[in-house]
């Protein structure tokens, strides 16, 4: 008896290794979920690195226990989103978004061009974090010293809680508005989320335990501006794919697709750009055309730092080549390029100008009237 009881504790031993074995392993790849203690918070400031391309990566794949490597990934740009408080963006916002009732979270936008005749201050997005969501309400920005504070009929719902594999949702969500002597512009937007992966992510940033969300947004975007007398109606439809992990805010990295349109954006340290991006860097203001917007002629000034080749092209809303432009070895300096608008084509909207040169790719908006 004495011997058995001996061999039973020795058993118990290895049994219990075992299951501790196994439990870590289970542990190791147990999918994650989200919840509303993972978005942001006020006094959160989150960088991101962001680019235009994934160079060839898959990254539509999803499934479970999957495994995403993108550690070549590399920034063009880097920007700092921050959050804060609704209580501290003027007080007229605050009207719209009452703090802790329609919104509790801001974050002013980054700078960006507008119609040329229009100031442009105060730009900020505002949020709503409960525990069952997190919604996008609305916006507001201040034209011409007019405060604008837009909130959607209804929010989109960017994350219903928990975001776990399996899960799927919906929402609608947009705004119409009309100001005299500006104009008019307005939003219808449905949004389909699918948590359709779980499993490990590798950015430059690291490696990160993650749940993947893929969002198809359709959309309809209405804008007229009095000033110029052009108005126009775009249909959108954008797939967006999300990695997120626990803790972090934010996208651990996020693809938008449009077309062949493809943006870029993960989470990520400080990083020196010019390293990164090398000796063909192209500087923010290296690419200009004016006038903007244009009905006839227009002039295309381009800045490289070192002579290369050149290829200039014109995209419409969806990401879609529309006319060639230029393919050429290039001076380096200053290099311009006069534009007829019957020469390539283009009808009244709204287009991107894509400049690619070496490993640097360069977008700029313009409008045609």
């Amino acid at each position: 008896m004495k011997n058995f009881t001996r061999f039973s504790g020795r058993s118990l031993r290895k049994l219990l290794m075992s299951f501790s074995v196994l439990f870590c392993a289970a542990a190791i790849n147990a999918q994650i979920t989200i919840t509303n203690n993972d978005m942001p918070s006020t006094g959160n400031a989150i960088r991101k690195s962001a680019n235009i391309s994934m160079f060839g990566a898959d990254y539509t794949s999803a499934g479970p226990d999957f495994s995403w490597d993108f550690p070549a990934l590399f920034p063009l740009t880097q920007s700092v989103d921050t959050f804060v408080s609704v209580s501290s963006v003027p007080f007229l916002y605050q009207i719209i978004f009452i703090p802790n009732i329609v919104a509790n979270l801001a974050m002013p936008m980054g700078s960006f061009d507008l119609i040329p005749g229009l100031s442009v201050a105060d730009p900020y997005y505002f949020f709503k974090k409960s525990s069952s969501s997190y919604n996008d309400v609305g916006f507001a920005v201040t034209l011409n010293s007019i405060p604008l504070p837009i909130k959607y009929n209804t929010p989109d719902v960017l994350y219903k809680f928990p975001v776990a594999f399996g899960n799927a949702d919906s929402s609608y969500s947009g705004f119409q508005l009309g100001v005299p002597d500006l104009g008019y512009a307005g939003i219808d937007r449905k949004r389909v989320n699918h948590v359709d992966g779980w499993g490990q992510l590798t950015t430059p940033f690291g490696s990160f335990d993650v749940v993947r969300m893929r969002s198809q947004v359709f959309e309809t975007d209405t804008i007229y501006i009095d000033s110029i007398g052009y108005g126009t109606t775009i249909q959108r439809n954008y797939t967006e794919y999300k990695w997120l992990g626990n803790g972090f805010g934010e996208p651990l990295l996020q693809v938008t697709e449009e077309g062949l349109l493809v943006t870029v954006s993960y989470l990520d340290s400080l990083r020196d750009i010019t390293t990164v991006i090398g000796k063909q860097e192209i500087s923010k203001t290296g690419l200009q055309i004016s006038p903007n917007p244009f009905s006839i002629h227009a002039t295309i000034n381009i800045s490289i730092p070192e002579a290369g080749f050149v290829d200039l092209s014109v995209l419409n809303v969806s990401g879609i080549k529309v006319a060639d432009l230029v393919h050429e070895k290039m001076s380096r300096g200053l290099n311009s390029i006069r534009i007829d608008i019957s020469e390539i084509n283009l009808s009244p909207g709204i287009y991107l100008l894509k400049l690619v040169s070496d490993k640097e790719v360069v977008t700029r908006k313009f409008i045609v009237n």
